[in-house]
């Protein structure tokens, strides 16, 4: 089963992570795709995960701080080194030649925000004279109520200089006119464009001042509204100092109807755009920024990663570090809780202790409120074991007058600051569509404000340093940002503002990658390296960031990102691996693929997960005849493959050379589309398992759920429920349903004929229907347990032990090994109904569980429009 690339692909992407957050980690840089839930931050994320989780099965045990580290046991694994830290910057690039034109819908109407000078105006008339119907607009105004002939909106930042409120009423003007927007992208073609006013080079030119530093922010609207919107047209222009309005109008006017580079800079010597330029690793300093004792300022608490940042500061320079946080200070623990390590008995003894009734969400917070005390406890003795003296203080880094006086007071003690470490952070994801503002601005404000509390409260003192957590989701945009992109530009932008105003003072903000911190569990790191993304480890983290600190002669924007495990380190992760080889090439079309009329979601034909199975098995046995298909490991669906009625999509099925493991041979395959700007897309990749001959399966799962199922109005197919069309109807009976699985008579699929025009063989290698049966089940399950439905995110392992299934269908039996909130994971046995033998095991299978998925499978019919979309799975 597929996943669709408007509403369900996005509501993935942002429950996932949800679903495996574990723990509270404040200040966190973004840790990546796509995906952090819907709470405004990451301490109420903590605290709805923990009211909502499932029992424990386990014990899980909460770390009591020792005077002295406990020393490994002999029988410890070896630690996996973390990957490398690839470390690039952004430089200017000429643009000689002008890219393809790019196609809008003429006769449509276009919003120009009123920027004060006569560009706008010069823009609106330059505009009418080609076709359009141009309207000069205030960004104070709202609601617009965008006209349905909407094709486009070009936000200018003001003449006079963009200031907070400006970039929190553009997001709100872009929210407004995103359905029109996305209206016309479908039916002809949309624009979206914003216009800074940094150097003509999004402050890259460092002989030139930058005028207008938070205009750049507005980038990341660009970049954000160009993952979630694939149909629309989405551009970051950026100006230089040009004399003549006319002329920069001309110049604007023109690239915005140029295919390309989503950032282009203009100047009067011509347009350039940005690209990400390796670096060599920074050297181990040669002298250190700052003197033992001096007083640094680091904000974001002490835990996770900004604890790793800490602690690397104290081991290389021995400094006093102000740590300032949300959470309360750390106080000695009463006697009852001291010895408690495990969270079944805390959270019993906190309610014994409350002397009466507690909601579960009180015990919960009073138990986040421990493991906060006890992480930061043991971060500050970390820093002393170290040599350094940690100071911490609770308060909000937005409120300015409060920072300065806690900096003031340690001031008189400790001396003035020598260095700043910013990584406070929140989040609070959510499509632009569906992002109110106060979560952007509290995004917003925890980054931007917070960094002018800092610099106004050391103003006087002569900093050593300044160093930024930035995100690579400012640097490349990311689903459900919007507001942390914004933010992360911002701080990328006022970095290059106080390099240019303290030469004395090494200046860096850092876009991040993910971090291996406490809220990347190992479900989400799976998500990471489906899309080519490693985790950077903490300590190596940690010292990356005291050598930036240290190299006074780097740029000011650092991008850092790790090596996904196994994978050299690089700038940007190539999309294509490397070692495979084109095996297929197909070319789709719902008419020549009809079976695709009954996978609908949100209006689009989605390609389903089982399809691509059957496909990369293709893929793996065309250079490896004579080999039969035994299942495969680690599938992932990184794009999903969206179809409307009439536009082709050509996909590539890529293998590599078969390996030996045992008495099998493993085949890394991919698959791979072409994008709009033809770039290469990864879809889908796994390790296909090929043998000479097939073993015999043993059945694991004894134990069938026996509940009777009830039909949802009365069928078994009520696309209230299940979307699937008729070719997809294999479920003929659900045996059973309960909390712990669900089990269900399957009917195998008709010859590959009967589902396309052009099979590749005339037999199944799987049976594309019975596995998709088996991921419907999952649906019928969250629906009965949570009342929502669900997708299909990750396979860990699938074994087939025949060539074929049986005629007369198959039992599928599911047992849930985990069950969350917005998530589930199950295993998977396929048996003979008559003689109960098994066919086939799938063991590891993740769903996303989401309520925003039913109105996507209740619209489960083609729309007419035309256009193919991939959008991120």
């Amino acid at each position: 089963m597929g996943m669709d690339a408007d509403l369900g692909i996005d509501s993935i992407k942002r429950v996932e992570i949800l679903s495996t957050l574990q723990e509270r980690l404040p200040g966190s840089p973004a840790i990546g795709p796509e995906h952090l839930g819907t709470l405004r931050t990451l301490g109420e994320i903590a605290r709805h995960l923990g009211a909502g989780a499932a029992p424990q099965t386990e014990p899980v045990s909460v770390p009591v701080v020792d005077a002295e580290p406990a020393a490994p046991a002999e029988s410890a694994k070896p630690a996996i080194p973390a990957p490398p830290i690839g470390r690039s910057t952004i430089v200017p690039v000429s643009l000689d030649t002008e890219g393809p034109a790019l196609s809008v819908a003429t006769g449509g109407e276009f919003w120009v925000t009123d920027d004060g000078s006569p560009l706008a105006a010069e823009l609106c008339t330059i505009l009418n004279d080609r076709g359009f119907t141009s309207r000069l607009i205030s960004h104070h105004e709202q609601p617009h109520h965008s006209p349905a002939t909407l094709t486009g909106l070009v936000i200018i930042a003001p003449l006079l200089g963009t200031d907070d409120l400006f970039l929190e009423e553009a997001f709100l003007l872009l929210q407004e006119a995103a359905p029109a927007l996305r209206q016309a992208g479908t039916a002809g073609g949309a624009l979206f464009a914003t216009i800074s006013r940094l150097d003509g080079a999004f402050g890259c030119a460092p002989e030139r001042q930058l005028t207008d530093p938070l205009s750049g922010g507005l980038a990341g609207l660009a970049k954000t509204a160009g993952h979630e919107w694939p149909e629309v047209a989405c551009k970051a222009i950026d100006l230089g100092p040009f004399a003549d309005p006319s002329r920069v109008a001309r110049a604007v006017a023109d690239e915005l109807f140029l295919s390309g580079p989503v950032e282009v800079g203009l100047t009067p010597e011509g347009r350039l755009s940005l690209a990400l330029a390796e670096l060599p690793a920074a050297p181990v300093p040669a002298a250190i920024p700052v003197a033992k004792g001096d007083m640094i300022v680091v904000t974001g608490g002490g835990r996770g990663v900004t604890a790793a940042a800490a602690v690397a500061l104290a081991e290389a320079w021995q400094p006093v570090l102000l740590i300032l946080g949300r959470s309360a200070a750390p106080s000695t623990e009463p006697e009852w809780l001291q010895n408690l390590t495990e969270e079944p008995r805390i959270k019993r003894a906190i309610l014994e202790q409350a002397g009466g009734k507690l909601h579960p969400r009180e015990i919960e917070e009073r138990f986040q409120a421990v493991i906060a005390g006890r992480e930061l406890s043991a971060t500050m003795a970390r820093i002393a074991a170290a040599g350094g003296h940690a100071l911490y203080r609770s308060v909000d880094i937005r409120d300015g007058a409060a920072v300065g006086a806690v900096v003031e007071e340690l001031r008189q003690e400790y001396g003035p600051v020598r260095g700043i470490v910013h990584g406070a952070g929140v989040l609070a994801d959510r499509l632009i569509a569906d992002k109110s503002r106060e979560q952007f601005t509290a995004v917003y404000g925890t980054k931007v404000d917070g960094l002018r509390a800092l610099l106004a409260a050391t103003r006087d003192d002569s900093l050593r340093f300044i160093a930024l957590f930035s995100s690579t989701t400012g640097r490349f945009g990311r689903t459900g940002q919007v507001d942390y992109a914004v933010a992360n530009e911002v701080l990328n932008k006022l970095a290059q503002v106080e390099m240019r105003r303290r030469p004395a003072c090494r200046t860096v903000s850092i876009n991040w990658g993910p971090w291996d911190g406490g809220m990347v569990t190992p479900a989400l790191k799976k998500v990471f390296a489906g899309e080519g993304i490693g985790l950077i480890g903490l300590a190596e983290g940690g010292d990356f960031l005291v050598r930036e600190i240290a190299a006074t002669d780097s740029p000011v924007e650092v991008v850092a990102l790790a090596a996904a495990p196994g994978e050299p380190a690089a700038a940007q992760p190539a999309v294509r691996s490397k070692g495979l080889t084109e095996a297929l090439t197909l070319t789709l079309t719902v008419k020549d693929y009809p079976f695709l009329r009954s996978h609908v979601l949100d209006g689009k034909a989605v390609l389903p997960m089982a399809v691509i199975v059957e496909w990369l098995a293709h893929g793996a046995l065309h250079g490896n005849p004579g080999f039969r298909f035994h299942g495969f490991n680690d599938l992932r669906i990184c794009k999903g493959v969206v179809f409307d009625q009439s536009t082709p999509c050509t996909i590539q099925l890529m293998a590599g050379r078969a390996e030996k493991r045992e008495s099998f041979y493993l085949v890394p395959v991919e698959l791979h589309s072409t994008g709009r700007n033809g770039q290469t897309i990864l879809n889908a990749r796994a390790e296909i398992v090929l043998a000479t001959r097939l073993p015999e399966g043993i059945r694991s799962i004894i134990e069938l759920p026996t509940t009777p199922y009830a039909l949802h109005n009365g069928k078994l197919y009520d696309r209230e429920r299940l979307f699937h069309g008729p070719d997809l109807h294999g479920i003929e009976q659900v045996d059973g349903c309960s909390p712990k699985g669900i089990a269900a008579a399957v009917k195998i699929a008709p010859p590959p004929t009967s589902w396309m025009k052009h099979p590749l063989r005339s037999a199944w290698l799987t049976d594309p229907l019975v596995i998709d049966s088996a991921f419907q089940l999952m649906i019928l399950w969250s629906f009965e347990r949570f009342g929502a439905g669900s997708l299909p995110c990750f396979a860990g392992r699938y074994r087939q032990f025949q060539e074929s299934f049986p005629e007369e269908g198959v039992q599928v039996v599911i047992r849930v090994t985990a069950e969350r909130e917005h998530g589930a994971t199950a295993d998977m046995e396929f048996l003979d109904r008559h003689t109960g033998k098994l066919v086939a095991r799938l063991e590891g299978y993740e769903c996303v569980i989401d309520p925003s998925l039913e109105r996507a499978f209740q619209r489960n019919q083609l729309s007419q429009a035309g256009s193919v979309e991939r959008g991120a799975a």
